[in-house]
């Protein structure tokens, strides 16, 4: 704006509307759940005065508003500002197009109540019935109704548009302070995420090489050397799903009084590219270096830093995040169905009872696993996809990886005896039996080498024998619960070509007929 343009909005008692600026992201820490603690920044300028546009939206209690060292701010204030825009509108009626190429010649055809006649000539004038035409070569003027007038053309300077000013009222949040103060804006939004998964690469038959990688989710704005987090844990937002009323009303101004805590966009589907006879798991583990720093912990969170995220609006990223070994171990595990007082006794046969062939291994770095999908790869070919579940370091993890169709299981139960009227109620009548079931499984290894298995058994009653079991469990019982919870677990190895019986006993109250 000019002196003079300063002066005579002055003297006009005008004010020009304020210059509108935009945040930018410095800092962001993802979660899993669609959304991220993203950390916005403007500055002061001389004039001591900003006014924000689309001001961050946060979720209830999340929005807070600081500054750098030494940083003074006078008031934050969710306001409107006043705005002009440009549209182009197109003319709609012959009417219209002529009135916007007034002064230029054409030809026109009309019709004169007998015949359609053409005639070019300059448009000296429209009005809301009449063009004034002024014929080439001559002085005349010619009065045709607009209504007779069906086409017209001429040369290319012919326009069909106009520019029309559109006044808004944009939200805006003002802020005052000392000027070159850099403003933060901190706040829990909607609109970015990261996705884990992992690959495990099985081609080495002591250690197994794990590749984690994160794909992120950027629906939000605009990040250009932003160092990130990626969060792995179970964050306690009691207010997602609720807006922080000072920001809040930027979103119903532009949705007409409607909004919600949406999520953020789902994470694209990834189109597996044809696999090769070389080992892509090993290009997966050698090709990338990962791009974080030493992750930390924060009570039961644990922090990956990402570092120097350049991700536009709208973009998605690949980032590597470790790559680790670990023995490992087969594994064929096996969990029976489980009995309950009110099943009864029943026979399985072996399509009820699938055995799955597993790995097992140990998380012995310093950081925890999150929750994942894992690719699990044998030289160069996939062999199953399973989820990792979170993994603590220090414990283990296991994987399933396919059935084991080699190992055939065979399951019966039988009730061996009955106590009739073993329990009663305060008013002496029967309530319960008291039943004595007996249980036998049956294996066979078809494999052609030894496997070693995990066998575990739910039951509701209580454990009285179980063969070859190292393990039994009982929980205590609930308050209106007559039997325990109890599991048995087998933990046998099965020499190729073996079969095995396993026999299994327990008691159990059930209701009395």
């Amino acid at each position: 704006m000019t002196l003079a343009t300063l002066a005579i909005s002055a003297v006009l008692g005008l004010n020009a509307a304020p210059e509108l600026t935009k945040t930018k992201i410095i800092d962001a820490t993802l979660f899993k759940n669609g959304t991220a603690v993203a950390v916005h920044q403007v500055t002061i300028p001389a004039s001591g005065e900003v006014y924000i546009e689309e001001p961050p939206i946060a979720a209830l209690g999340t929005l807070w508003v600081y500054g750098n060292q030494g940083a003074q701010i006078t008031s934050v204030v969710m306001t409107t500002v006043r705005s002009e825009t440009d549209m182009t509108v197109m003319a709609n009626s012959v009417a219209e197009a002529l009135a916007l190429n007034k002064g230029k010649t054409m030809s026109i055809r009309w019709y004169d109540q007998r015949e359609w006649k053409d005639i070019t000539g300059k448009v000296l004038e429209v009005s809301t019935q009449l063009a004034i035409i002024e014929p080439e070569g001559t002085t005349e003027k010619l009065f045709v109704q607009l209504s007779s007038i069906s086409s017209f053309k001429g040369s290319s300077d012919l326009t069909w548009t106009r520019v029309v000013k559109i006044a808004n009222e944009i939200p805006a949040l003002r802020v005052t302070g000392k000027a070159g103060t850099k403003v933060n804006i901190m706040g829990l939004q909607s609109g970015m995420n990261w996705v884990p998964a992992y690959q495990i690469d099985m081609s080495d038959a002591k250690k197994l090489k794990i590749v984690a990688k994160a794909t992120v989710v950027n629906d939000l704005g605009d990040l250009d050397g932003v160092q990130a987090r990626l969060v792995t844990g179970f964050p306690n937002f009691s207010n997602l799903g609720m807006w922080d009323p000072l920001t809040y009303v930027a979103r119903m101004m532009a949705t007409g009084g409607s909004g919600g805590f949406g999520g953020a966009a789902a994470a694209p589907m990834q189109n597996a590219a044809g696999m090769r006879r070389e080992s892509s798991s090993d290009m997966a583990f050698e090709s990338f270096v990962p791009n974080t720093g030493e992750g930390f912990a924060g009570e039961d969170l644990f922090f990956t830093p990402l570092e120097n995220v350049k991700l536009k609006q709208g973009e998605r990223g690949y980032y590597v995040l470790f790559q680790t070994e670990s023995a490992y171990n087969h594994l064929y595990t096996l969990d029976l169905p489980a009995s309950s007082a009110q099943g009864g006794s029943r026979d399985y046969i072996p399509s009820e009872l699938p055995v799955w062939h597993e790995v097992e291994f140990d998380n012995l770095m310093k950081q925890p696993w999150t929750t994942g999908t894992a690719l699990i790869m044998q030289n160069g070919q996939m062999l199953g996809m399973d989820e990792l579940k979170y993994t603590t370091p220090g414990t283990k993890a296991y994987l399933k990886i396919s059935k084991a169709l080699d190992i055939a299981a065979s399951m019966t139960e039988e009730e061996v005896s009955r106590e009739r009227g073993a329990l009663k109620n305060q008013y002496n009548q029967i309530t319960h039996d008291l039943v004595t079931v007996k249980g036998k499984l049956e294996l066979t290894n078809y494999k052609g080498l030894d496997v070693t298995m995990k066998i575990s058994k739910m039951l509701e009653g209580e454990v009285l024998s179980a063969e070859g079991s190292e393990k039994t469990f009982k929980s205590a019982k609930r308050l209106n619960q007559v039997n325990p919870n109890s599991v048995i677990e087998w933990r046998p190895t099965m020499k190729k070509g073996e079969k095995r019986t396993f026999e299994y006993t327990y008691k159990v109250y059930v209701n009395a007929n």
